[in-house]
């Protein structure tokens, strides 16, 4: 999706992250709807990347049991004769 094209939300805030949002929009001169936008952005960064480590660690746990089976299959074989 393009960054020029933008839709517009209604979200709720407490007056505490409200205040708190304004003092730091001030300080970095930047707008409110930036400010949400780029920690918004981080958030979903930070999910996704919780997401693939989940993932990872799941495909590991299925890789080591598969090989536990491999193993367990061949575990009485002594080896072959040339």
């Amino acid at each position: 999706m393009s960054d020029n094209f933008m839709i517009r939300k209604n979200i709720c805030f407490s007056h505490d992250m409200i205040e708190e949002t304004k003092k730091i929009t001030k300080e970095l001169n930047v707008n409110f709807s930036d400010i949400v936008r780029e920690a918004t952005k981080e958030y979903l960064e930070k999910v996704k990347m919780e997401m693939l480590k989940k993932a990872l660690i799941e495909q590991c746990k299925d890789t080591a049991e598969l090989n536990l089976d491999i193993c367990n299959d061949f575990k009485y074989v002594d080896g072959e004769e040339e």
